[in-house]
């Protein structure tokens, strides 16, 4: 028995150069083509890279899911990044101010400062935070990587995206989650990987899989490991 057809919409783009697929919690699977690109091979395309969409479709699901399921804005004592495998405790001191600030008292310790007493301004400080953190780690680690496998990019950002752990252009810019951060250290890499083999092939095709599997052979479990990954993703983040 097949299975059934996924559902989809279609957005015409002019200036999409190939078809790609976008999976967001708002939309769901929406699928980017230009101008003039014959739709009656979506479908087609859509069953060569059925196994990526449905873990895409999964993985959204699952953020959908954790977003109904947390409580709204709970404030972290202990923030830990297992990508780094560094763990710092969190400290407040109530100040008059405007915002809310980060400082780092010591390699394990956070002072948030400021408005504390506001969750809102308390989690935007602890995600600027993140974001520096993801600039530090992230962009070093990407690099490191490019020149272990032998792929070039042109240029990277850092992101705090929903459902995507990154994304690559068309340009060879790639873009990367800060939530990686908080994922363990061999999924970084294999998301790294996965990104940087999307300057060579554009799609998920099967010289996309095969040549991710040259560089991280366990990526079908990956798959899997990150789809669990989305649940355990503090909500304060974002």
């Amino acid at each position: 028995m097949s299975n059934p057809p996924i559902p989809y919409s279609i957005r015409v783009s002019p200036r999409a150069r190939y078809l790609r697929f976008r999976v967001t919690i708002d939309k769901g699977l929406e699928v980017v083509v230009p101008r003039g690109y014959d739709q009656r091979r979506i479908p087609s395309v859509l069953s060569t890279n059925q196994h990526w969409v449905e873990a895409a479709l999964q993985r959204v699901e699952e953020a959908r899911r954790m977003q109904s399921a947390q409580p709204d804005q709970t404030i972290p004592t202990i923030i830990t990044l297992p990508s780094v495998g560094k763990t710092w405790h969190v400290d407040t001191v109530a100040a008059r101010a405007r915002s809310t600030s980060v400082e780092e008292l010591a390699p394990d310790r956070l002072l948030l400062r400021g408005r504390v007493d506001d969750a809102e301004h308390c989690e935007a400080a602890l995600q600027r935070w993140v974001m520096r953190q993801a600039h530090d780690i992230l962009i070093p680690w990407l690099g490191n990587v490019s020149r272990e496998i032998g792929i070039p990019f042109a240029k990277t950002a850092i992101r705090k995206q929903k459902s995507r752990w990154g994304s690559c252009s068309r340009i060879g810019t790639i873009s990367l989650n800060a939530k990686l951060l908080f994922i363990e250290p061999d999924l970084v890499r294999y998301i790294l990987i996965h990104e940087l083999c999307h300057i060579r092939e554009l799609n998920h095709s099967a010289r996309f899989w095969k040549l991710v599997s040259a560089h991280y052979q366990p990526y079908k479990q990956a798959h899997s490991r990150l789809t669990v990954a989305w649940r355990k993703m503090p909500r304060w983040v974002g």
